[in-house]
This record gives C-alpha cells, sequence and structure tokens, in this order.
C-alpha cells in the first residue's frame, strides 16, 4: 500500500494505492460532490464573523475507498460535532461512507444532516439526519439557493443549530433556477450564439470558462447570449429559456451542462426544447479531470465524463465537440483545510469550439445558392473497382440524388449526372487514387507545393515530427499535389484519400498510429481553403477519417481528425445499423449523422464464433482504457477462439514474441472480420432517400416483422398461432421432425406433405409474403385468425408508414445543411428486433440506457443461463447457489445487454417492456413454480463506463 494525493477527479478504480484525506479535526465538518460548493464555502469563510467556529470540507470523491473512509472517520470525524453530508445520487451513491459516518456520529453524539446534493427533495436521504426534519430541510434550502451571500448565512445557520451558537441568520434569499448572465449588452453581430451553462458556476464565480467562451464568439463578430440554469430537465427552465430566445432568436446555442433531456421513465423523448429552437445544439465539455490527465491519456475523457457529457447528449442529438477546460487545484485553503478547484479554461480549445460555431452560423446564413459544399466518397482500397462504396449504400446513385436534391432546393449545382453510372464516369475520367491510372489521366484541380509548405509550417511541431518521420520530408512532394474529384459549380464531389499503404488498406483504416501521408493533408486543406466547402457531407460508411490517429474524444489540436478537416461542419450519411463507428465519427470528427435504412437485403454480417470474437476483440481494446487486468483473461478467450474457428489459417500469422504475436494477430484479425461483415448480400443497396419497392420490399418488410416484442408475436410465430402449431418457427431446429399434431393441422391448411420444422418455416414464410403483398397491394390479407390480425395491423399502420418515410434521409440533410437541428433516434438493425430505429435520418445515438436489456437481449440472455445451470448441473449434481458476472459497458452497448438478461434470468426476474417506446418499465418475478428451479445470487463486476 503506498499514499496517493488527492487530486481533481477524485480516485478511480484505476489508480493504485490509496487515497488519504489529511485534515485536522474541527467542529464543523462538511463533506460534498461539488467542487463548486467547495469553491463558494471557500469564499463565504471571508464574510463570517470573528471567531466563527473552525470547519472543514472533503470531497466525497477523495473518500471512495473503504480504508480511507475508515481513516477519515477515526482522525477527523470522531471529533466533529456537526457533520454534513450533500449526496448527489440517493443512499447508493456513497453506502459505505454513509454507513460509516452514522455509526461515527453514533458512538460520538454528533449531529448529522444529510441532504440531497440537488434541488430535488429526497425525504429517504433527509431521514438519516440526527437532526429534525425541519433544520435539515432548511439548511438544504440554502445549499439549494447557492451563492456566497447563502452559504455566509448557511455557516452560520450550521452553527447555531449544529452547536449552539447565538448566531442570527437571515433565511435563505432565492436565486432563479434560470436567467440570463450578463455578458455583454446586444450588438450588431452577425448572429447569435446561445450558451447554457450550470447556475452553480455563477454562484460560485466559477465563470472564467463562460467568460472565455463569451469573448470568443464575440470576437467573431457573433453575440453571446449566456443563460445559467439550475437543470435543463426541468420543465419551468426549459419554458424560460424557450421564452428568451423567442424574443431574441439564436442561430446556435452551446451547452456545457451535461446528461440528456430525455426523460428515462417517458415512453417518448422530450426534446421538445432542442426540435423548438431548431438550430445545432454543440456539446461543449467541462472536464472533470485534470489537464494532465488529458495530456497523457489516449482515450481523452474519464469514464464519468464520457457518460455524462459525450454519451447522454448524444441521445438528445448534440454536437459533440471539445473539453474547452479542466479541473484545476488552486492553494490548498487554510482554513477549510482542502484543495480549492476552480475549472481551468484550455484557450486552443475554446478558440477551436468558437471556430465551428462560427462556421455553423455562417453555413446557416449563407443563401443556399451561394453555399460551397464538398460531398466526400470512401475509396476503400484504393482502387477505382471500390470507388464510393459506403457500406450498404450505393453511394454513386445517392449522391446523384443528393445533387438533384440540392438543385431542386437552390443550391449552384451544374451540371446535372443524370444517374450513379454517370457520375462514376466523370470521376474516373479524371486522376483518382488509384496507382494505375495516376500517369494517365487529366488532373482537375491540385494544390501547389508551396502552398502546402506555407500551411505545414502552420501545424503543430508534433504533427509535424509524426507525418515527416512516417513519410519524409515535404520539400520532396511534387510541384502540385493532385486533389481527386469533380466540381460541379459549388459543390465539390471528392474522393476520400487514402491512409497510407496500398499492401494492404483494410488494415490501415482502423491503425491508431498510422499518420495520415502529405497528400491527405494536402485534399483537406484544398477543400478548407482553397475550394472554400462550408460544410463536409462524408457520404456513406466507410469513411477513415475518424479512424486517424488522436485521443478517442476531446481531441486535441495534435489529433490527426482536427488536423485535416479543422473546425468544419460535418454531417455524415451512415447506415442505421453500426452505432460503434458512427460514434466515432460523432466524436472525433464533430460529425451530425444522418442514418439511412440498411439494404433491402442487408450485409452479411458476423454469426456464432466469428461474432463472439469481434465482441471479444471490442471488450479487449475497452479493457486496455478500463481495466487492463482482464487482458489476459481475454487474450486467451480470443486465442482459442481463433484456434477453433481455425482463422489462424486464413490469416497466416507470421510467429514473433508473444506480445507482437498477439498485437500482429488482434490487427489482422479485426481487419479481416471487418471484411468479412461488410460484405454484401447481393440483391440491390439502399439508395439515400428511397423506400424499396416491390419484392425487395415485402421481404424488408418480413425481415423486420419477423422478430417478436411484448405486444406481438412476431409474423411467423403469428401464422404458426393462427394454424395451431406446437412448433417455433424461430428457435426450433429445423431438422426436427413434425409432431403428429402438427403434420395434421398442416395438412389441414392444404400442406399434407411437410415432414420437419424446416418445411413447416419455409411454408410459413411464403404464407408471409402472400399476406404482405396484399398489404402492399391495398386488398384485404386472407388471414383474418385472432392471433395473426394484430400482427398485419402493426405491419399496415405503423411498419410501413414508417418505411415510407425513408424520404426524410434526404430531407434531413437538406434541414441539417440549412443549419437546423437533427432530431435524435436509437441505432441498430431494423431486422434484429429494432423497429423503432425507423424512420431513419435522424442523428442516431449509440446506446438508449432505457431499452437494456432489449427484448432481443432478453432471449440471448435468458438461453446463456440456461445452457450455464444444465452444465453446472451436469457436472455438480446440483443446482448453482451464486456466481460472479463481469459487464462492460461497450458490450452492452453492443449487443443491446446480453450479460445484464441473463444476470436477471440467473435470479429468476424477467423485464417488462412498454409496447410503444420498447423500454424495459418494469421487472416480473417468475414465480418457482414456472422458473422450474431455484434462484441463483449474482454478483455484479462492473466496467466504470457501465456504472455511469
Amino acid at each position: 500500500m503506498h499514499r496517493i494525493a488527492a487530486t481533481p477527479g477524485g480516485w478511480n478504480p484505476g489508480m493504485e494505492g490509496v487515497m488519504f484525506v489529511e485534515q485536522t479535526p474541527a467542529p464543523i465538518i462538511i463533506l460534498t460532490a461539488a467542487d463548486t460548493e467547495i469553491l463558494a464555502i471557500a469564499q463565504a469563510i471571508a464574510h463570517l464573523p470573528d471567531g466563527f467556529p473552525s470547519l472543514r470540507v472533503a470531497h466525497i470523491l477523495h473518500l471512495q475507498q473503504q480504508l480511507s473512509i475508515d481513516t477519515y472517520a477515526d482522525t477527523v470525524l470522531r471529533h466533529a460535532q456537526v457533520i454534513v453530508v450533500r449526496l448527489l445520487g440517493g443512499q447508493a451513491y456513497w453506502p459505505y461512507g454513509l454507513d460509516v459516518v452514522r455509526e461515527t456520529v453514533e458512538q460520538t453524539g454528533a449531529r448529522l444532516l444529510v441532504l440531497p446534493g440537488d434541488d430535488r427533495p429526497d425525504l429517504g436521504l433527509m431521514h438519516q439526519s440526527t437532526v429534525p426534519l425541519a433544520i435539515a430541510n432548511q439548511l438544504w434550502r440554502y445549499f439549494t439557493e447557492g451563492g456566497i451571500d447563502n452559504m455566509v448565512q448557511a455557516l452560520q445557520y450550521l452553527a447555531q443549530v449544529g452547536l449552539d451558537r447565538p448566531y442570527h441568520p437571515l433565511p435563505p434569499r432565492p436565486v432563479p433556477k434560470v436567467d440570463c448572465y450578463p455578458w455583454a449588452e446586444p450588438s450588431s453581430a452577425t448572429g447569435r450564439v446561445g450558451l447554457l451553462f450550470y447556475r452553480a458556476h455563477y454562484l460560485s464565480g466559477n465563470m472564467a470558462v463562460i467568460d472565455g467562451l463569451c469573448e470568443a464568439i464575440a470576437r467573431r463578430g457573433m453575440e453571446p447570449m449566456p443563460m445559467f440554469v439550475s437543470s435543463l430537465r426541468d420543465m419551468e427552465v426549459q419554458t424560460a429559456i424557450r421564452q428568451q430566445w423567442q424574443r431574441q432568436p439564436v442561430d446556435l446555442v452551446l451547452n456545457t451542462t451535461g446528461f440528456s433531456l430525455a426523460r428515462l421513465e417517458a415512453a417518448e423523448m422530450d426534446l421538445d426544447l432542442w426540435r423548438s429552437l431548431d438550430v445545432p445544439v454543440l456539446q461543449v465539455i467541462l472536464s472533470s479531470g485534470t489537464r494532465e490527465q488529458w495530456d497523457s491519456e489516449w482515450r481523452g475523457l474519464l469514464p464519468r465524463d464520457v457518460a455524462m457529457n459525450v454519451a447522454l447528449p448524444e441521445v438528445d442529438g448534440r454536437i459533440i465537440t471539445r473539453a474547452v477546460s479542466f479541473k484545476a487545484r488552486q492553494d490548498r485553503h487554510p482554513q477549510i483545510e482542502t484543495d480549492v478547484v476552480r475549472y481551468e479554461p484550455m484557450p486552443d480549445r475554446l478558440e477551436f469550439v468558437a471556430d465551428l460555431a462560427a462556421n455553423w452560423v455562417r453555413l446557416r446564413n449563407t443563401p443556399r445558392g451561394d453555399r460551397r459544399l464538398a460531398l466526400i466518397l470512401a475509396n476503400y482500397p484504393s482502387r477505382d473497382g471500390r470507388l464510393a462504396n459506403g457500406v450498404g449504400l450505393d453511394t454513386p446513385e445517392s449522391v446523384v440524388q443528393i445533387l438533384h436534391t440540392l438543385a431542386t432546393a437552390g443550391y449552384d449545382v451544374q451540371p446535372l449526372p443524370a444517374s450513379g453510372k454517370e457520375l462514376m464516369q466523370w470521376l474516373t475520367q479524371g486522376v483518382t487514387h488509384d496507382p494505375d491510372g495516376w500517369d494517365l489521366r487529366p488532373v482537375r484541380q491540385s494544390l501547389s507545393r508551396s502552398v502546402y509548405l506555407d500551411y505545414w509550417q502552420t501545424l503543430p511541431p508534433e504533427v509535424q515530427k509524426g507525418v515527416g518521420d512516417r513519410w519524409s520530408s515535404p520539400e520532396t512532394l511534387p510541384a502540385e499535389i493532385p486533389i481527386p474529384g469533380l466540381q460541379l459549380g459549388s459543390v465539390f464531389i471528392g474522393i476520400q484519400p487514402p491512409r497510407g499503404y496500398d499492401l494492404d488498406p483494410s488494415l490501415n483504416y482502423h491503425a491508431a498510429d498510422l499518420e495520415p501521408p502529405h497528400a491527405y493533408l494536402a485534399f483537406y486543406h484544398w477543400l478548407r481553403h482553397d475550394f472554400g466547402a462550408q460544410a463536409l457531407v462524408h457520404v456513406g460508411k466507410h469513411g477513415n477519417l475518424e479512424w486517424l490517429p488522436g485521443k478517442s474524444v476531446a481531441l486535441s489540436q495534435t489529433c490527426y481528425p482536427e488536423v485535416a478537416s479543422g473546425a468544419l461542419p460535418h454531417l455524415y450519411p451512415f447506415i442505421v445499423n453500426d452505432p460503434g463507428e458512427g460514434s466515432q465519427a460523432k466524436r472525433r470528427s464533430q460529425a451530425v449523422i444522418i442514418d439511412h435504412l440498411t439494404p433491402p437485403l442487408t450485409r452479411a454480417e458476423l454469426y456464432g464464433p466469428l461474432q463472439q470474437l469481434e465482441r471479444l476483440i471490442d471488450e479487449y481494446y475497452e479493457a486496455d482504457s478500463l481495466d487492463p487486468s482482464r487482458l489476459p483473461v481475454i487474450r486467451d478467450r480470443i486465442q482459442t477462439l481463433i484456434q477453433a474457428t481455425h482463422l489462424n489459417q486464413d490469416l497466416s500469422t507470421l510467429p514473433g514474441s508473444p506480445a507482437t504475436e498477439f498485437n500482429d494477430l488482434l490487427t489482422r484479425t479485426d481487419g479481416y472480420l471487418c471484411e468479412l461483415k461488410e460484405a454484401q448480400i447481393r440483391d440491390g443497396l439502399h439508395i439515400l432517400g428511397q423506400c424499396p419497392s416491390g419484392r425487395l420490399l415485402r421481404d424488408l418488410i418480413i425481415a423486420i416483422a419477423r422478430s417478436p416484442d411484448r405486444h406481438r408475436l412476431g409474423l411467423t410465430r403469428a401464422i404458426a398461432a393462427a394454424w395451431e402449431l406446437d412448433c417455433d418457427p424461430l428457435s426450433d431446429d429445423p431438422a426436427t421432425c413434425l409432431s403428429e399434431s402438427d403434420r395434421h393441422r398442416l395438412a389441414q391448411q392444404q400442406y399434407p406433405y411437410l415432414r420437419t420444422v424446416g418445411d413447416a418455416v419455409e411454408q410459413i414464410e411464403q404464407t408471409a409474403a402472400q399476406q404482405v403483398d396484399a398489404i402492399l397491394a391495398g386488398q384485404p390479407p386472407s388471414m383474418t385468425q385472432a392471433a395473426i390480425a394484430p400482427e398485419l395491423t402493426w405491419i399496415q399502420t405503423d411498419l410501413l408508414p414508417k418505411l415510407h418515410n425513408t424520404h426524410q434521409e434526404l430531407t434531413a440533410l437538406l434541414h441539417g445543411l440549412d443549419g437546423g437541428y437533427i432530431p435524435s433516434g436509437p441505432s441498430g438493425a431494423p431486422t434484429r428486433g429494432r423497429a423503432d430505429v425507423l424512420p431513419t435520418g435522424r442523428n442516431f445515438y449509440s446506446v438508449d440506457i432505457r431499452g437494456i436489456p432489449t427484448e432481443s437481449a432478453w432471449a440471448v440472455g435468458r438461453n446463456a443461463a440456461e445452457l450455464l445451470i444444465e452444465r453446472y448441473t451436469q457436472e455438480e449434481g446440483n443446482y448453482p447457489r451464486s456466481l460472479a458476472l463481469s459487464v462492460w459497458g461497450t458490450s452492452t452497448m453492443r449487443t443491446g445487454g446480453d450479460d445484464l438478461a441473463e444476470a436477471l434470468a440467473l435470479l429468476g426476474v424477467q423485464p417488462v417492456w412498454d409496447g410503444p417506446s420498447r423500454r424495459v418499465v418494469d421487472f416480473e418475478i417468475l414465480p418457482l413454480e414456472v422458473l422450474g428451479r431455484s434462484r441463483v445470487d449474482v454478483t455484479l463486476r462492473i466496467s466504470g463506463f457501465f456504472r455511469d
């Protein structure tokens, strides 16, 4: 064991050693989880009467380990006469600490006041106090109103009721929940930028970051409109914001508050505030970590910051920007004996966010006919045969649809290609990235070496060294650097450059340490400065900008996605079923996703052992940042699975040292699985904005409707139920022979020769096609049984209208280019139980914690639990009584909660989902007679990100 200093951000499970809070005893002790509260107390000290009792303040995040809590109780708490504990999140937030505090006051007789850490009453928490509830409530009101003046009165009130001192504090002075921050007088600016920040910063005087943002906005000729808020989830606050910004309309919102507006208990997400404002909402991150942590960590943010300031704001459809400040320890306050922490602004990050805001406002306020746009096509790998190969998307035809939509809307687009084929012919008549044609085709546009060298000198030294060491000096470049692409009026159709080596480009795509070559930087510099693009539109996954080296989130000026694309508005039509890679683009290149439908018959995906292997690789990388102690276990599972599937033979891995061999194996395997997953089943690709028609639409409807939910059997199961079959078309082994009763019932339906479950399923599928064909033809379906009627009604009144709304993909892109708000929506494969992702054309988010576990995940997890119990009973001869499971945030995002579902199934508890929203709204405890076994106690070992 060794000591570590208390640091801003507190202890986290990745730290070694024990964090001790070293203070001398005092009559008054205040424990809080808010740095702004500590700052306010520190400033209030100077205004207290002479002779005021001494007090100490400690941050609860520094008291997270049992040993540190026990030590603090022995050295400080046991000597106190009154103790205040402010908990954000209820008793569960700090259970061991609260138990120790209560045991201490029981022994010493000190007075204890336990208060909620926010403005929401919590009588259960307050009843943990040893003083009358009225006293605890009055002190809570002082803290809730906040500010230095109220804090002065709160401390005197505490000394009065806790130490019987003869003070006469004034009652709490109300401070508005929401109000304008008087930063500057209105100006004749070219645009207004709304700025939202927490009221606690205003009350504690912690305003350096907000002032810095306002100054940066004003320097760009815009008028900042800052407002402080207690919580954006408060409807009174939302109403006040709407009213203020309806009187003085804003062109964009910078939001520094965390979490999401969406109410977890609601069937529909409450995003009316953003919808009514209808402007881009940029999420600006005030990190709870330190500058030093951010500098040294590739992941950029602490897990709790990712949850509060990235993942949950994405649920609102906010655009993720940068971390503009970090917590910095000021001098240790001599009277409260703790370090006072302020948010320290990062000037260059403030400038980036202000640039991004200014560019969005400029885009919004530029007439359509004058806007300059760049549509970027993926080229993976760099051969003409793979040009414009967005995954699941007919990219050439989609680009043509975009161009025609832009032209109709008033953009300067000329000439217009008639088809995707003609567009490809135009593009390949000029130079591309295909090395076979470099010397044979004309160069339509280029960047001179001299201009590039001037740009090169503006890059950070770390970038110059990285690119120079990898790719040689820029002095060796040709006099003119070709820029592959085609200018059609004010719209440029560009071919995205390769990341580097041409030997196996698929391995380069996800390489975290491969700097882009000079030609890559030249391409994006030309777009931004020579062509003058006001917005980037990367058309279809699989672009490579979001995979360039740098931090995972909260990028710095040396992170290559920012070096390349700068602070341009970025819209990204992206397949709806890949939230993981879409999140990369959102978090690393400030992308607004415009999700699009999967192909009529989707990509191959991964199944069975290969899907398990992909999940393990994801967990390996996540463990590398969150819990490296798990790496050996995951590494062994990966190696075992690769051997079992014989992938090692396909990959031809070369022998080497253990670390090198495994890293090489992991990289090759990841690239290989990516290639397999992206292989298309050849029956068409999706065209942006177009709903499939005819047979393709019918097949898509069947694929979606096949999956059941709480209120639906699923189409094929409903047909089986209408025929009164005992077999399950979704889960029974197709090779199983049909029962005599099922064969008899099928014969009654005029299908007398069916022998196996597979035969029955084939007939059920054909019948499903007939029913859907009738709906599409506007005719009544032939089946009217009670079991099937709800399914056909759902298809007709819910699913089909949503599919017909696929045109929203194009209208959303157009609205985004107008500087409007793009509503958010869930992500996932509609054909795998996620019909809620429809209609497409939304800014998808990666996980909806309200829907975990999903119904599909429940089926998988329940099956896993049954198999586990079956194996245990076979090996041990009795039922298991308890076990432990590890649950990870990233794998939960990916699977919808398979592991959590397995834990619930072991306990004998089944989730209850709400029909309209598919959210978990309750849990049903299964009776033992239904469960058929004893319950299994489960201990969950969870990752930090899962917890947050």
